[in-house]
């Protein structure tokens, strides 16, 4: 082990996530909001599937959009911890054979290929007329809200650096949780995402309402005006958050806002829901809230099982952890998870990127698509230029 402590102490963080790709290990290498500390983590063994965060050990939760009620995510266990200019704390039940094999697997040249998913492609018309039929259905008065998504798929460009992009990444989005992630099977998967789902410590509970998008051009953020269906939109979503409350009978919460954020180039109507732990004794409150939550109604709509359903049989395409949440778990005693927005799929020569908008009665088809356009464009530019 100490071997492996002084092997690695000099090597910056960028580099050794150089040296783990195609290396066969789960791996998640993330920057918190608001922050410059980096922290990555390896798991030794294969992700496990857990149904409960309460008890998990340190390490990084991973879930899929469809993998709710119950939820199931990914558990990517902290076998082994770096930080920028630490030593790696290694968990002491690893054993001497597991590191021996982690040490000779880094420095040596064999890569396993990261299998490319086939996929319908993302016709820009199909996704208006699928709006155009949303809203019809909306109009109907069963189905207030439904969330749509598309995809582009990009060619990778010569000379390409994925460490390189995701400090672009985080210099470019500084208020974002920024992740690396990658599983076995799954490709890379990296974003910024802006919602925080849930934020668990010994203190307090936190949750946000996030939705409505507008482009930022050089007016300040005070002097943005929202329209009534983006106002709309984010009511959606914090009614849906102050319901899952009352599920739970829990009725001391703070509220703060809705006010407007800033996320890149765009900018979002943000509301935030606090819980005093000082003040209100609640336990297991992440775990309720987290199966109430997922998937918020800004990333699926409302009421969810018919915007589900909606989605399921007409988007024609598997958002896979699109849209789902991730986030470091029990780790430095806090537990922070983010909606898996502003993201990609990083496999081999392609890379997939997503994004989503949020279709009412008074949507407008091309005004939807040119929504998701713009948040395509968060990643997108960094990722050719």
């Amino acid at each position: 082990m100490d071997q492996l402590k002084e092997t690695y102490l000099e090597i910056g963080l960028g580099d050794l996530v150089s040296k783990l790709l195609g290396k066969g290990y789960a791996f998640a290498y993330w920057r918190m909001p608001n922050t410059e500390e980096r922290n990555l983590i390896v798991s030794l063994s294969d992700p496990e599937v857990k149904e409960s965060i309460n008890q998990l050990d340190p390490g990084f939760l991973f879930n899929r959009f469809n993998d709710n009620h119950p939820k199931a995510p990914l558990h990517i266990k902290a076998d082994i911890q770096f930080k920028e200019g630490h030593s790696p704390v290694i968990d002491p039940r690893v054993s001497d054979s597991q590191l021996s094999e982690f040490k000779e697997r880094l420095e040596s040249d064999t890569k396993t290929q990261v299998q490319k998913k086939a996929d319908s492609s993302g016709d820009h018309s199909a996704f208006e007329r699928l709006v155009a039929q949303a809203v019809e259905e909306i109009r109907k008065g069963e189905l207030h809200k439904v969330v749509l998504s598309r995809f582009k798929d990009v060619s990778t460009p010569e000379n390409f650096s994925l460490t390189d992009f995701f400090d672009k990444i985080c210099e470019s989005y500084p208020n974002a949780f920024c992740s690396l992630t990658h599983i076995n099977g799954e490709g890379l998967w990296i974003g910024a995402s802006p919602e925080l789902l849930v934020s668990d410590n010994n203190d307090r509970f936190k949750t946000t309402a996030l939705a409505g998008t507008r482009k930022i051009d050089d007016q300040p953020l005070s002097e943005l005006a929202w329209t009534q269906k983006e106002i709309e939109e984010q009511a959606f979503v914090s009614r849906y958050i102050i319901n899952c409350f009352k599920k739970i009978r829990l009725r001391e919460f703070d509220e703060y806002g809705p006010k407007t954020i800033k996320a890149g180039n765009l900018a979002h109507l943000k509301t935030e829901f606090e819980v005093d732990y000082g003040e209100v004794q609640f336990e297991g409150l992440a775990d309720q809230m987290l199966d109430l939550l997922h998937p918020t109604s800004a990333v699926c709509g409302m009421p969810l099982e018919l915007a589900n359903g909606f989605i399921s049989a007409n988007e024609k395409y598997d958002r896979s952890f699109y849209a789902g949440f991730l986030g470091p778990v029990n780790f430095n005693g806090s537990t922070d998870l983010f909606v898996n927005l502003r993201c990609m799929n990083f496999c081999g020569d392609q890379a997939r990127f997503y994004a989503g908008a949020g279709i009412t009665e008074d949507s407008n088809p091309e005004k939807e698509k040119m929504e998701t356009d713009l948040k395509m464009e968060t990643l997108l530019s960094l990722f050719l230029n």
